[in-house]
C-alpha cells in the first residue's frame, strides 16, 4: 500500500522500520493513524514557494512581531496524546496579509488526524508514516490581529518502539511568500521546539548493532557559500562487529538552511524538498555496510550546507537519526537521534 499522495517534490525510498498502516487523509479530519512497525513508502509533498522575507529586500505596509510557543501533553499508555501550539503577533500593527503555521512532527511521533482550526486552512505539506522519518502539515491565516492569539490543538500518537530519550520536533509561524502587507523584522522567536513527555518504559530486546552519529557546530555565513560538513557515523557494537547491511540516516534541514545540489555525497536521496526557508527539507542517506568495523573508527560522509537569506542570527539545528535495515537490528534508539546545527554569522562588522 502507498501512503497518501500530495503534490509536491518528493521522492520514493524504503524505510528501514517498516509501517504496519497507511494513514489516508483528505483536508481536515482524516482517518487515525496506528503506528508500527512497516516499510515506509514516499508520502506526497506541496512545494511552497520561496517565502520573502524583510532581510531579502521585502517592505511590507505593517510592522509585525510574530511567534509561537507549545504545550506538551502526556502519551498515555496506548500511545495517545495532545499538543497545543499557541500562535500570536505582537504587533505593533495587525497583521492583514497571509501567515502560516507549519509542524514538524519529532521521530517516533504521527499526527492522528489534521486539526481543524476556526480561521485556518490545514493541509499536509510533507505526510510519511515510518518513524524515523518526520511529517509535515501547515496551517494557513489570513492575517492575524496584534495583541491576539490562535491556539491549534493537535492529537497525536507515539510509535511503540519510541525510546525514552525522546526525539524533538519543530513549530514556526512566519509571514508567507506573496505577502506584501507584512514585514516581520524579528525571527529569533518564529520557532519552537516540540518535545514529548511519556513514562519510561522496559529496555527493549537487545539487537546487534547500536548505531550513532556526530557533527560539527559549523558557522555558515547568512547568504554565502555553501560549506561541507563532516558526519560521523559510529557503531558501539563492538571491535569487528560491523552493520552487514545499508544503515539509514535520514534528517531535516534546519530552518533558513538549505542542501544545495553541488556536492551532495553519493547515496543521499531527497525525500521532500522545498526552497522556502521557513520549510525544512526531508533527505536519507544510505551509508554502506560496515560501519563498526574498525571499533571507534567512524564512517564519515561529508553533507554541502548552506544559510539562506534573510535567516536569523545564532544557533538553527535540526534533527537528524541513523538506524540500521535488513539484517542489523537495534533495540534501543535512544543514542541514535539527536539535533545538530550551525551558528548563523553575518560577513563583516556588525
Amino acid at each position: 500500500m502507498n501512503d497518501s499522495q500530495h503534490p509536491g517534490t518528493s521522492s520514493d525510498r524504503s524505510g528501514p522500520i517498516p509501517r504496519r498502516s497507511v494513514l489516508k487523509t483528505a483536508g481536515v479530519g482524516g482517518a487515525v493513524m496506528a503506528l508500527g512497525l512497516g516499510v515506509a513508502e514516499s508520502a506526497g509533498a506541496r512545494a511552497v514557494p520561496k517565502r520573502s522575507v524583510a532581510a531579502d529586500g521585502r517592505v511590507g505596509g505593517n510592522s509585525v512581531d510574530l511567534f509561537c510557543r507549545v504545550k506538551m501533553g502526556e502519551f498515555d499508555d496506548a500511545g495517545n496524546g495532545t499538543m497545543t501550539v499557541t500562535c500570536g503577533n505582537y504587533g505593533p500593527d495587525d497583521a492583514t496579509g497571509p501567515v502560516s503555521l507549519k509542524f514538524i512532527t519529532p521521530y517516533f511521533i504521527n499526527v492522528a488526524t489534521l486539526p481543524n482550526v476556526p480561521g485556518g486552512t490545514t493541509s499536509w505539506l510533507y505526510e510519511n508514516t515510518a518513524p524515523d522519518v518526520p511529517s509535515m502539515f501547515k496551517v494557513a491565516f489570513d492575517g492575524i490581529t496584534v495583541g491576539t492569539t490562535v491556539d491549534v490543538v493537535v492529537q497525536l500518537t507515539l510509535h511503540p518502539e519510541a525510546p525514552n530519550i525522546p526525539a524533538s520536533g519543530r513549530v514556526i509561524f512566519t509571514t508567507d511568500e506573496g505577502n506584501t502587507e507584512d514585514t516581520d523584522g524579528d525571527l529569533s522567536h518564529n520557532e519552537f521546539p516540540v518535545i514529548s513527555v511519556r513514562k519510561s518504559k522496559q529496555h527493549p530486546v537487545k539487537g546487534n548493532s547500536n548505531l550513532y552519529f556526530t557533527t560539527e557546530g559549523a558557522p555558515l555565513v547568512i547568504g554565502g557559500p555553501a560549506k561541507p560538513i563532516a558526519f560521523q557515523f559510529y557503531n558501539g557494537a563492538g571491535l569487528l562487529h560491523p552493520t552487514e547491511s545499508v544503515s539509514h540516516f535520514t534528517f531535516s534541514t534546519p530552518f533558513y538552511a538549505r542542501v544545495p545540489a553541488g556536492g551532495r555525497p553519493p547515496g543521499l536521496t531527497m525525500l521532500y524538498e522545498n526552497d522556502d526557508p521557513a520549510v525544512p527539507s526531508i533527505y536519507q542517506l544510505a551509508i554502506p555496510p560496515g560501519i563498526g568495523l574498525f571499533g571507534p573508527v567512524p564512517t564519515v560522509v561529508h553533507i554541502p550546507f548552506q544559510a539562506q537569506p534573510g535567516g536569523p542570527f545564532g544557533h538553527i539545528g535540526g534533527p537528524g537519526i541513523v538506524v540500521p535495515t535488513g539484517s542489523d537490528s537495534q533495540g534501543d534508539y535512544s543514542d541514535s537521534h539527536h539535533w545538530f546545527g550551525f551558528v548563523m554569522v553575518k560577513e563583516g562588522a556588525v
